[in-house]
C-alpha cells in the first residue's frame, strides 16, 4: 500500500532536517530530528535525555549551513516524544508552511510505504584532517500495519546497516528522533533499534498511539507545540478517495495566527456535515475576519480535520475561489473542479468543455466525474457579484448557483460576502446564512496582539494583560484593526508612538477599521503610495520579481524590494512566502487604489497601463495555445486596458482570442468582456474587428437576433473601409445566423458572396467553411439539388487543394 501525498501539499523539506548535537557534560552524542516551524524541532527523548546543551545544526556542510542552541520544551519519556525550542540564526531561512501529521490504518492489513531521514552512526565520515562527521542517510521501508500493536510503535523495515562500525553500539546510532513520514505526513518517530532483529529493523513511536498514552494537560501541550489536527488524518488511502487535495491558493494569508472562533467554526461543521445543506454564507463588516474564519476552516479539512465538534466525512477535494485573486466564473469553477478528479477526468471534461454544448449539459458532466466525491469549494468576496439588496448580479455565478442547488449532495459552497445573498424563496431551505458580527474576544485579542510584535521590538511584549485588554476593546477586537494597531507602531519610527497614543486618535471614530486603515495610508511616502498602487491594481497575488519589473517601467529608480519589506513589517502587505508571493487585504487594496494620484508616473492611468505591458510581454503566441491557461495573459491584459479606459487596444487584445475562447467552450467569458468595450471605440476598424467577434460569440451563446445585428453592422462599415478580408467574415457570420435562424431568404446571398470574397482571396478555409454552410443551408431548406451543387464545389476545392 502506497502513501499518497495530497496535491499541492508540502511534504519533507530537506532544509528542515535537523540533526541534534546534545552535550552531556561528559561527552556528546548525536541524534536526528524534523524543524516543524521556526523554532520547534521534534526529536526522541531518550536523544536529550540529561543533556547540558543542546545544538540544533541544519544544511550542514552546504550552502545555507546553520546551527543555534537549543532547549528540552517538552519532554515524555514514556512515549519517547521530545520537543526543543531553538534559536535559529538570522541566516536561517523561514519556515513557514505548516508539517503535515498522520497515522496508518491499525484495524486492517497492509504494509505502507515510508521513509525517514537522520544521522545514524554506520554513516560516520572521516575528512582529510581526520574530524568525522556523519553523512545524511535516507532509509526508505516499509511498515506493517498490524505489527508492534501492543507496544504501540512501528516495525519499520529497511535496508540494513551497511557497516558496524561499533560493536558495543547500534549502527543506526544516531537515526533516533528522525521523523518517520509515510506520504507527505508524518506518522512517526524513530526511537530505537534492536540488534537481535537483525540490522535492517528500526522501532519507531507511532504518534496517534502515544497521544492515547499521555495525560490531559501533557497531551494538550503536545498537541499546541506541533500543532495537531485531532484525530490524526490517514496518510494512506482507504477513508479519503487518496486524500484531501486543494486547488486554488488560501483566501487569507496568516492562519497560524488564527484565534478561537471556536463556537463558528463548530456552526460551519455541523452545517457543512449537513447532506441537505448546499451553501453556508458567512456575512459581516469588513476587516471582521470572514476570509480568514473560512481559510482556518479550509485549512483544517486539508489538513484530515473537521472544523468543529460535529464529525462528518472528509471531502476528497477543496477549491479556493476568490473574486479578489483568481477571479469567481464558470470556467474557473469547472476546471478547478476537473483538476480535483485527476489527469484522466480532466481531459475528459476539458473535452466536454471545449465541445461546447449548454451550461446545463458542462455542469451535468462534471457532476457525474464527481460521483459520489466529497467537495468543498470556498468563493471569498461574494458581494463583488452581488447587487447592494445581496441579488445576483452576475449571470454566471446564478448558473452556478442553480447547478449548485439542484446537486444531490455534493458539492458543498462556502462564501463570504459582507451582504447576505438574497435567494429565491424555495432555496433558502437549503442555505445557511451565519453572521459574523462579533470581533475577538478581549482574550484572544490581546494573545493576538502579543503574536504580532513576536520579537518585541514594538514593545507590545512589555505590556500589562489590562493595557492589551483596553486596546482589544477599543477596537472591538475586529482583526484587521489589531493589525493596523501594530501596522501603526510599527510605521512611525520618528515618534515612536505608544499603543495608548495610537489608540487615542480612533476611540470616537465609528468605522474602526477604515479609520485605522486611512490614518495609516496618510502617513506613508510616495515610495509605499506607489507600490500599494501597483498591488492594488494586480488584484492577484504575485511575485516579488513582478512588483519590480512593473515599477521598473513607471519609476527605475524606486526601491521596490525595500520598501515592499517595509509594508510587510508594516502588516500592510501580506506575503505568502510557501508561494513568495505578496498581496493586500481587500481592504487596504480599496483605499490604495482609491488614492492614486490623479497625475505623474504613478497615477491610476499609467500604472493600470504598465500593468497591462507587463502582462503583453509574457503573451505567447496563438499557434502555442493548448488551454485556457496559455491565454491568461491576454485576459488580465485586456481588463487592466479597460481600467485604464483604453478601450481601443482592449479590444484589440479581445479579437486576438474571441474565436479561440468561443471555439475552447468558453463562450459566455468572451460574451462578457465584448460587452465590456461595446460601443467605447474610437477607431472604426476597431469597431469592425469588434463587431465580427462579438457576432461569433453571440451565434454560439445567442440571442442570434443579436448576433445578425452584429454582422449586419459589420458588413456595413467593412464595405465603407475597403476591409474584404472583415467583409467576408461579417457576411459568413450573417448566413450561417440565418441558417440557424431558419431564414432561407436571407441565409444564401450572404453565404454565396462569402464564397466567392474567400475565393478572390485565396483563403481556401474560409471558402470551404462557406461552402459548407452554403449545402447545408439548401438541404436544411428542402433543395437538394443546390445543395448536392454547392457539396460538388467543395469536393472540388478540396482535390484542388
Amino acid at each position: 500500500m502506497r502513501a499518497e501525498p495530497s496535491a499541492d501539499g508540502p511534504g519533507l523539506d530537506p532544509h528542515r532536517i535537523a540533526e541534534i548535537i546534545v552535550e552531556t557534560g561528559v561527552g556528546r552524542r548525536r541524534g536526528s530530528g524534523y524543524r516543524i516551524c521556526a523554532d520547534t524541532v521534534l526529536t526522541a527523548a531518550h536523544v536529550v535525555v540529561g543533556a547540558a546543551g543542546v545544538v540544533v545544526r541544519c544544511d550542514a556542510d552546504r550552502e545555507g549551513e546553520w546551527s543555534g542552541p537549543a532547549a528540552v520544551t517538552w519532554a515524555d519519556a514514556g512515549t519517547d516524544l521530545a520537543v526543543l525550542r531553538v534559536v535559529p540564526p538570522g541566516s536561517a531561512p523561514a519556515v513557514v508552511e505548516p508539517v503535515r501529521f498522520g497515522r496508518i490504518p491499525d484495524d486492517r492489513y497492509g504494509v505502507i510505504d515510508v521513509y525517514a531521514l537522520g544521522f545514524p552512526l554506520w554513516k560516520r565520515r572521516s575528512r582529510s584532517d581526520r574530524t568525522s562527521f556523519r553523512e545524511l542517510h535516507q532509509a526508505d521501508g516499509t511498515v506493517a500495519a498490524l505489527s508492534n500493536l501492543r507496544t504501540g510503535t512501528l516495525e519499520m523495515t529497511v535496508a540494513p546497516a551497511g557497516a558496524d562500525p561499533d560493536p558495543a553500539t547500534s549502527p543506526w546510532a544516531g537515526m533516533s528522533g528522525a521523523a518517520v513520514w509515510a506520504g507527505n505526513r508524518i506518522i512517526g518517530v524513530v526511537a530505537e533499534h534492536h540488534r537481535s532483529e537483525g540490522p535492517g529493523r528500526l522501532t519507531a513511536v507511532r504518534l496517534d498511539h502515544a497521544l492515547g498514552r499521555l495525560g490531559p494537560a501533557e497531551r494538550a501541550e503536545f498537541v499546541r507545540l506541533l500543532g495537531l489536527a485531532e484525530p490524526l488524518p490517514l496518510a494512506v488511502p482507504g477513508e479519503t478517495h487518496g486524500g484531501v487535495r486543494v486547488v486554488g491558493v488560501p483566501v487569507a494569508y496568516g492562519i497560524e495566527l488564527f484565534k478561537n472562533r471556536a463556537s463558528e467554526r463548530d456552526a460551519i461543521a455541523r452545517h457543512l456535515s449537513d447532506p441537505a445543506i448546499r451553501m453556508v454564507t458567512i456575512t459581516g463588516p469588513r476587516g471582521i475576519g470572514k476570509s480568514a474564519l473560512a481559510a482556518k476552516v479550509m485549512d483544517l479539512l486539508d489538513r484530515g480535520a473537521w472544523p468543529g465538534t460535529v464529525q462528518g466525512p472528509l471531502p476528497s477535494g477543496l477549491v479556493n475561489l476568490s473574486t479578489r485573486t483568481s477571479g469567481i466564473s464558470l470556467e474557473r469553477l469547472y476546471f478547478d473542479c476537473a483538476r480535483l478528479l485527476g489527469p484522466e477526468r480532466l481531459a475528459r471534461l476539458r473535452d466536454v468543455w471545449n465541445a461546447g454544448g449548454t451550461t446545463q449539459e458542462r455542469l451535468a458532466e462534471l457532476l457525474a466525474a464527481m460521483g459520489d466525491r466529497l467537495i468543498v469549494i470556498l468563493m471569498d468576496n461574494l458581494e463583488d457579484l452581488l447587487d447592494d439588496d445581496g441579488s445576483i448580479a452576475d449571470e454566471e455565478l446564478a448558473a452556478i448557483l442553480d447547478w449548485l442547488f439542484r446537486a444531490r449532495s455534493t458539492p458543498r459552497l462556502l462564501a463570504t460576502s459582507q451582504v447576505p445573498v438574497r435567494l429565491a424563496p424555495e432555496l433558502r431551505r437549503f442555505a445557511v446564512h451565519m453572521e459574523l458580527s462579533e470581533g475577538l474576544s478581549p482574550a484572544e485579542s490581546a494573545v493576538l496582539l502579543r503574536e504580532l510584535d513576536r520579537d518585541g521590538s514594538l514593545g507590545i511584549a512589555g505590556l500589562s494583560d489590562d493595557e492589551l485588554l483596553h486596546a482589544a476593546v477599543h477596537v472591538h477586537g475586529v482583526p484587521r484593526a489589531l493589525e493596523l494597531l501594530i501596522g501603526a507602531l510599527a510605521d512611525d519610527t520618528v515618534l515612536l508612538p505608544s499603543l495608548r497614543d495610537v489608540l487615542n486618535d480612533f476611540t470616537r471614530r465609528h468605522d474602526v477599521v477604515a479609520d485605522l486603515a486611512q490614518d495609516r495610508y496618510k502617513r506613508l511616502d510616495e515610495r509605499a503610495h506607489a507600490v500599494l498602487g501597483v498591488l492594488a491594481a494586480l488584484r492577484t497575488p504575485v511575485a516579488q520579481r513582478a512588483v519590480e519589473e512593473i515599477l521598473a517601467g513607471l519609476d527605475p529608480e524606486l526601491p521596490t524590494a525595500l520598501v515592499l519589506a517595509s509594508l510587510v513589517r508594516m502588516h500592510l502587505v501580506s506575503v505568502d512566502r510557501a508561494h513568495r508571493t505578496f498581496a493586500l487585504h481587500p481592504l487596504d487594496a480599496e483605499i490604495a487604489y482609491g488614492r492614486m494620484p490623479p497625475d505623474g508616473p504613478h497615477r491610476r492611468q499609467a500604472v493600470e497601463r504598465e500593468i497591462a505591458s507587463w502582462y503583453g510581454r509574457r503573451a505567447e503566441s496563438r499557434g502555442t495555445w493548448r488551454t485556457l491557461e496559455d491565454i491568461e495573459p491576454q485576459r488580465r491584459r485586456f481588463d487592466h486596458l479597460v481600467r485604464c479606459e483604453d478601450y481601443d487596444d482592449a479590444a484589440r487584445v479581445l479579437c486576438e482570442i474571441s474565436e479561440w475562447l468561443v471555439w475552447h467552450g468558453s463562450v459566455l467569458a468572451a460574451v462578457s468582456m465584448h460587452l465590456a468595450v461595446e460601443g467605447r471605440f474610437r477607431d472604426e476598424r476597431v469597431r469592425l474587428a469588434h463587431a465580427v467577434a462579438y457576432g461569433h460569440a453571440r451565434l454560439s451563446a445567442g440571442p442570434m437576433a443579436q448576433a445578425a445585428e452584429l454582422f449586419t453592422e459589420a458588413a456595413a462599415l467593412a464595405e465603407r473601409l475597403g476591409d474584404r478580408s472583415a467583409l467576408q467574415n461579417a457576411l459568413f457570420g450573417l448566413g450561417d445566423t440565418h441558417r440557424q435562424l431558419g431564414d432561407q431568404s436571407a441565409t444564401v446571398h450572404p453565404l454565396t458572396r462569402a464564397a466567392e470574397l474567400a475565393r478572390e482571396l485565396g483563403d481556401t478555409d474560409r471558402e470551404a467553411h462557406a461552402l459548407l454552410s452554403l449545402s447545408l443551408a439548401h438541404s436544411y431548406f428542402g433543395d437538394g439539388g443546390s445543395a448536392l451543387t454547392e457539396a460538388t464545389r467543395l469536393t472540388e476545392l478540396a482535390a484542388d487543394h
